[in-house]
């Protein structure tokens, strides 16, 4: 065995990688190389001539004096033998950095000293500092973390993975991550994240996970490999956070965009989204389509007459009918505020979407209870079917549009499917929309034409209804029936009836004035027209403008809208009558059960319909209801007036009905003021 001798333990001395120096008493007797780098000092001399106080700072961490600490860190090195612990020195410069010192008591020159290592563990506090920092960031971060070995077993957990899950660390150190799997994914799932992770050493994504209570959860989970210095991985590292709050509130994002917010059903933007799709899949398939297009008929009386409190459980029970009439595979939206579509897939033959639109007319036909009262909302279905009525969204729900005002303008209640006939009819309709209002601008695109009231009894003239007519140089006279409704539609009724109503007066005022007699002047008001907030304030002023009697102007309303819209129009006609205008109520007897009303509503003529003097004029039937008519009439203080009599038959059968005012082509046709003229005698 090799004896190391003196000179041995000096060479290791020197070259040691650690400081070292020899400490008698209160002065450094000796000091390596290492120790000179250490400190920063020139040279050894240099580092000899420095006490120790001179190497340390004035205070240690903990607060106390170093000096005095240094003596009782050497007196326990005495009486120990040896003594370790951790100290700050300061270099020349006077940097401060910290220190591992190990003092051992050894026999120099015959007495004991004290032999001083110091290893510089600047890099290690730093290193333990960055340990202590990022456990203090996983023990308190919100985020769940867990650590594996390769098996993979959990190793390791902290305590906001326990407040996520439900398990603490007990339940969890030593168990594969996977005992809490949701069940939600597949195998393949699970594939792809081992394959990632050992191909990219990491994996991120969403992942649904099991609480220990059994709930599950969404997670955002992303998993890094740990490696040791030769790039083996040593361990799984996973940060994931509980993402519940983040999904419902993405969920209500889209259901505030994508979905109806009263009635719960898929608004327009997902509706067409979903009906791309739908065509998408047809055409891979080969199927059919329908899409119906659904109005609801009385939706706005009750909105306008009840409030929209009711309009809207109205529209809630519509929703719930209709969901209930078709296929839970059927999709159902609310496109517009009384407007609904559905979608119908996989559709065998047309006649199935016929059924489909009959059903949902019926169930929207029977009563609603809504406020203790019975009404009645009704449904109007435009069908178009993919892909014989068109091959893009937009073309579909156009035709399915323009079929469901078809189905409106049969009488409502009812369904109709498009056609290449209603597609003109509506490009036709489109058209006149826009030649209406270019022709508001000009005076003499709408025009007056008259047609006398004459009494039974004496066959005189006693009035004029004024009736539109619209002569266009491209379309030539447009029918009534026709621009009318358009106009009514489209709010243009407002300015061409007033229009109308100035003139016509203009013209009755001259006839009077010229032949001293007091013409009577009806007419037409729309409902539109009449519940419209400034036409109490529009008449008062055509009334002073054109020099008319109030009593000399008649309104004609139709029967139907002394039903539908009862209250408003009766609180708008009560305003009419303190004007001193006269009511007619316009179609009466029509179908609509307006007797109850009739009671209620300040009206002073009744326009008996057509439809009883043109049909079966001789019918006993007939007769016995017109008498019954003229009878009520004559109790309440009303005249009647037997509309569209054409033969001297049916003007026999209404005199022996009883007396009255009649209109109709046996007595003359509708003209222009210019030929009216000839036809004015004075007044006698």
């Amino acid at each position: 065995m090799h004896n190391f001798h003196k000179a041995d333990y000096r060479v290791l001395f020197e070259r040691s990688a650690d400081a070292m120096l020899i400490l008698d008493g209160n002065r450094f007797v000796d000091c390596n190389r290492a120790a000179v780098t250490l400190l920063g000092y020139e040279g050894r001399e240099e580092l000899m001539k420095a006490r120790p106080s001179q190497l340390s700072p004035t205070l240690q961490p903990d607060g106390r004096r170093s000096d005095k600490k240094a003596d009782e860190m050497a007196a326990a090195a005495f009486r120990n033998g040896s003594h370790r612990f951790e100290w700050l020195h300061k270099r020349a410069c006077g940097e401060v950095f910290p220190v591992e010192v190990l003092l051992t008591v050894i026999p120099f020159g015959g007495r004991e000293v004290l032999h001083v290592a110091w290893r510089d563990i600047t890099q290690r506090k730093r290193t333990e500092e960055r340990l202590r920092l990022s456990r203090h960031v996983i023990e308190n971060t919100s985020e769940g973390v867990i650590v594996t070995d390769l098996t993979p077993a959990i190793i390791e957990v902290n305590p906001a993975y326990s407040r996520i899950t439900g398990y603490d660390r007990e339940e969890s150190i030593g168990r594969n991550p996977g005992f809490s799997k949701s069940g939600h994914h597949d195998s393949a799932f699970y594939a792809r994240m081992w394959q990632s992770l050992r191909r990219d050493g990491r994996w991120q994504g969403e992942i649904w996970d099991r609480r220990k209570d059994g709930e599950l959860f969404p997670k955002q989970l992303r998993i890094d490999t740990i490696y040791d210095e030769e790039g083996q991985p040593l361990y799984y590292i996973g940060v994931f956070s509980d993402i519940t709050f983040a999904k419902q509130a993405e969920k209500r994002l889209q259901d505030l965009a994508f979905s109806d917010p009263l009635t719960r059903l898929p608004n327009r933007s997902l509706f067409y989204t979903q009906l791309q799709r739908e065509i998408i899949s047809a055409l891979r398939r080969a199927t059919r389509i329908a899409i119906l297009f659904i109005d609801l008929d009385h939706f706005k009386a009750i909105n306008d007459g009840c409030g929209h409190s009711i309009g809207d459980q109205a529209l809630i029970i519509a929703a719930e009918r209709i969901r209930d009439a078709v296929r839970a595979s059927d999709v159902v939206a609310r496109v517009g505020g009384d407007e609904f579509t559905v979608i119908l897939p996989d559709l065998p033959s047309p006649d199935a979407a016929a059924q489909v639109a009959s059903k949902v007319v019926s169930v929207l036909g029977k009563p609603i209870q809504l406020d203790g009262r019975d009404f009645r909302l009704g449904a109007s279905v435009g069908i178009s079917v993919f892909p014989e009525d068109g091959d893009s969204v937009d073309d579909l729900m156009r035709h399915a549009d323009i079929a469901m005002y078809q189905a409106k303008s049969h009488g409502r209640g009812g369904y109709c499917f498009f056609s290449e006939e209603l597609n003109r009819t509506n490009r036709r309709r489109a058209s006149l929309e826009t030649e209406m209002r270019r022709s508001l601008d000009l005076d003499a695109a709408f025009v007056v034409q008259y047609q006398p009231m004459v009494d039974l009894s004496s066959g005189a003239w006693v009035g004029f209804e004024a009736l539109a007519r619209w002569r266009h140089p491209e379309f030539g006279t447009v029918p009534p029936e026709e621009f009318i409704s358009l106009a009514d539609d489209n709010g243009l009724i407002g300015p061409i009836g007033c229009r109308v109503l100035r003139t016509a007066c203009r013209q009755v005022k001259r006839w009077n004035d010229r032949t001293g007699g007091r013409f009577r002047l009806a007419v037409n008001l729309s409902a539109r027209q009449l519940l419209a907030p400034g036409l109490v304030e529009d008449l008062r002023a055509v009334l002073a403008e054109t020099g008319v009697a109030a009593d000399q102007l008649e309104l004609d309303i139709t029967e139907s809208v002394m039903v539908t819209k009862a209250e408003s129009a009766i609180q708008q006609a009560r305003h009419l009558k303190d004007l001193g205008l006269r009511l007619a109520v316009d179609d009466f007897g029509a179908g609509f059960a307006a007797l109850n009303h009739l009671r209620r509503f300040p009206v002073d003529t009744l326009k008996v319909d057509r439809s009883f003097v043109i049909q079966d004029h001789g019918s006993r039937r007939d007769s016995a209801i017109l008498k019954a008519i003229v009878a009520m009439a004559g109790q309440l203080g009303l005249t009647v007036i037997y509309e569209g009599i054409e033969t001297d038959e049916q003007l026999a059968f209404c005199r022996d009905c009883g007396a009255g005012l009649a209109q109709g082509f046996l007595f003359c046709h509708p003209l222009d003021a210019a030929d009216i003229e000839p036809l004015l005698r004075p007044a006698t």
